[in-house]
């Protein structure tokens, strides 16, 4: 299991007590970059095909559990969303 996949686990397992560094590390691992940051809030965007997901995040210290279970829904469509995605011929 590779620390990308353990990180996420955690995650999952307890939602509690998250701070903004561990999500937004994890969120970058699975392909969001920070969009940008308006006064206490952080907007992460990934892109798969021609899907756009965005994830707003609060800053408070730690991160309510509801905005944790949104990111972990956003991961998981991203997931969800490479694993369906036709695959390219490789020459």
């Amino acid at each position: 299991m590779t620390k990308r996949e353990k990180r996420l686990q955690k995650l999952r397992q307890n939602p509690k007590d998250v701070s903004l560094d561990e999500l937004r590390q994890i969120l970058e691992s699975e392909g969001f970059n920070l969009d940008h940051s308006a006064g206490s809030h952080h907007v992460f965007r990934a892109k798969v095909d021609n899907e756009v997901i965005k994830v707003v995040i609060p800053f408070a210290r730690p991160i309510k559990i509801v905005y944790v279970k949104q990111a972990l829904a956003a991961i998981d469509r991203i997931i969800q969303l490479k694993e369906t995605r036709p695959q390219e011929d490789e020459d």
